[in-house]
C-alpha cells in the first residue's frame, strides 16, 4: 500500500480516486493535477476550475510554467492556495 493510500484510508476514501491533487514546492512552486480550465490567471492571482470545484492561487509573479491534459504547473512566489 502507497502512502497515498494510507492517507486515503484515514478519511474513508480508499476506494475514490481524488477529484484533484495539489503538490507545492515551498513557495515558488505548485503542481495541480485534476484543472478542467483556468477561469482567470494575473501575476497576483489565478482562479482554476477543478473536475469538482474551483481553486484559487494567489501570489507574486504568478506563471504558468505547464499546462496540459488536465495538469497545470505555476511559478512565482505563492501565497495561497484554497478550494473554493
Amino acid at each position: 500500500m502507497s502512502f497515498i493510500d494510507d492517507i486515503l484510508s484515514v478519511f474513508g476514501a480508499e476506494n475514490a480516486a481524488p477529484a484533484f491533487r495539489v503538490m507545492l514546492f515551498g513557495e515558488n512552486a505548485a503542481y495541480i493535477e485534476g484543472v478542467k480550465a483556468i477561469k482567470s490567471y494575473s501575476q497576483e492571482k489565478m482562479e482554476l476550475y477543478l473536475k469538482k470545484g474551483e481553486m484559487k492561487i494567489t501570489g507574486e509573479g504568478l506563471f504558468v510554467k505547464k499546462y496540459c491534459a488536465g495538469d497545470l504547473a505555476v511559478c512565482g512566489k505563492i501565497k495561497s492556495v484554497e478550494k473554493i
